[in-house]
């Protein structure tokens, strides 16, 4: 399984509750309608956000069936109605393969992370570190007061670097706590002081993009 995330900003002269109610309900009945789709959760972020509104998250079985939507009639409706409730310079897009690091409920409040890597680590030990790092790490702490109850990671696939390319993000994280409250005692415990630490050395700090989300599921 593949997923598409896709990120943006709203319309500058559309209000959140007017761009919300565009992407919740006409663009969802869009996209619904996409060939191969399999599942699909929109992310409305909660919180003020100078660089995003929205996470898009869009799975199909393979890159195949992903490809397979080039060029017909149902994307191309998709991308006429993006102008409609968002600023189509703001776009990003990223085709990940996701990964469950601690296999929770999905309920709760959520956290979605654009996460950068550090220049100076290259893709390969990026993406190892992160998942056996990073990852190990953090399912460790399961069930301690106020861990995430479920963990994923999306990693870029290998030719999101091929010729030499850099992505804006290497991948997203998203992580589910029972409330915000629990997460900021949980970030700031000593427990975690270790997963913070390892998470300095391979992720640019500045680039990464933390958002309190409200997921949506349409499929």
């Amino acid at each position: 399984m593949l997923k598409q995330i896709t990120w943006f900003q709203r319309r500058t002269d559309l209000s959140r509750k007017a761009f919300a109610e565009h992407w919740r309900t006409r663009h969802a009945a869009i996209v619904s309608t996409l060939p191969g789709i399999r599942r699909y959760v929109q992310n409305h972020v909660t919180g003020e956000s100078e660089a995003v509104d929205g996470v898009a998250e869009v799975w199909f079985d393979d890159i195949n069936a992903m490809r397979a939507n080039v060029g017909r009639p149902e994307l191309d409706r998709i991308r006429a109605d993006e102008p409609n409730f968002l600023d189509t310079d703001s776009m990003g897009t990223l085709v990940v393969e996701p990964t469950v690091v601690i296999d929770g409920a999905d309920e709760g409040a959520k956290l979605l992370v654009l996460v950068r890597r550090q220049a100076s680590v290259a893709p390969d030990e990026f993406h190892r570190a992160w998942l056996e790092d990073v990852g190990g790490a953090l399912a460790s702490l399961a069930g301690n007061a106020g861990a995430p109850v479920r963990y994923e990671q999306d990693h870029a696939r290998a030719s999101a670097y091929r010729d030499g390319r850099q992505p804006r993000f290497d991948g997203t994280a998203s992580l589910w706590f029972t409330d915000p409250a629990a997460a900021g005692s949980f970030f700031g415990s000593e427990a975690f002081a270790k997963v913070a630490s390892i998470e300095q050395e391979l992720m640019d700090g500045d680039a990464i993009r933390a958002l309190w989300v409200s997921p949506v599921s349409i499929i």
